[in-house]
């Protein structure tokens, strides 16, 4: 019975903290309500500042695209129980969040503002906005199990694991990668880019360009040609635009 309530309690500590950590991303990127933004640090050159900043995106990039592959969870799951594994990733995850956050060098130069509050709000609202699809994304395939509490209450009950499935159901109808279209966009949906927010955007986009082959090349291996039909039906990131002729290849969003 206590082992069965520490799983409890340590899965639902790391749910707790992967909505602190989305609440913190979310505040860090609009430069606003969080005690360092993205344009928060100590000054720094910009020509050691942009590759310093780049570098710690497409960590915390790859920290995700590593810890989501098949070969790396059959390793990790000898020495973690699967049903903390889930969650034992969302508490590394804060971790990376608290690296990138602390080590991050701000690049101050305006590249453009809105001064006009009107437009100014319209573009915040947007950004919220995206968020929240990225958010409303989780559930449409298991908001639970994404993170992390599904997998402990299934040991606390000792009822036999879920097994991962194709989600096509509402934004997954649309793109193949909603969270991830969310990741690309929402660096850019700021009334006042600095030249360390566009290093953001630009890294954040050319990790998941380069990332999602590899992630659907696992989520093929996995699903096999329920998947590659799905990819021939439904575009990556830009709903009704298909290329054509699509190539094989799969969804697990880290």
């Amino acid at each position: 019975m206590i082992a069965r309530c520490g799983v409890l309690i340590y899965a639902a500590g790391a749910y707790a903290l992967a909505m602190l950590n989305i609440l913190y991303i979310i505040g860090f990127l609009a430069d606003f309500g969080v005690p360092k933004g993205i344009n928060d640090g100590p000054a720094t050159p910009a020509w050691l500042a942009i590759p310093l900043d780049a570098g710690l995106v497409l960590l915390f990039g790859l920290h995700h695209s590593v810890t989501a592959r098949r070969s790396f969870k059959a390793w990790w799951t000898r020495l973690v129980p699967p049903s903390l594994e889930r969650a034992t990733y969302l508490y590394m995850t804060a971790a990376m969040t608290a690296l990138l956050v602390i080590l991050w060098r701000p690049v101050p130069h305006t590249l453009w503002q809105v001064d006009d509050n009107l437009w100014a709000s319209v573009i915040i609202g947007v950004y919220l906005a995206v968020w929240l699809m990225m958010f409303a994304a989780t559930f449409h395939f298991g908001h639970l199990q994404f993170f992390g509490l599904r997998q402990a209450l299934d040991r606390i009950r000792g009822a036999k694991p879920a097994t991962g499935g194709l989600s096509q159901r509402w934004l997954y109808s649309l793109m193949r990668h909603p969270i991830s279209l969310g990741w690309m966009i929402t660096p850019w949906l700021t009334p006042h880019m600095t030249a360390g927010q566009l290093t953001f955007a630009i890294a954040a986009a050319a990790y998941v360009l380069v990332a999602t082959p590899f992630e659907e090349a696992d989520l093929i291996a996995e699903l096999g040609d329920d998947y590659r039909s799905y990819r021939a039906q439904v575009p990556a990131f830009v709903p009704g635009f298909k290329r054509s002729a699509p190539a094989p290849q799969p969804e697990v969003e880290a």
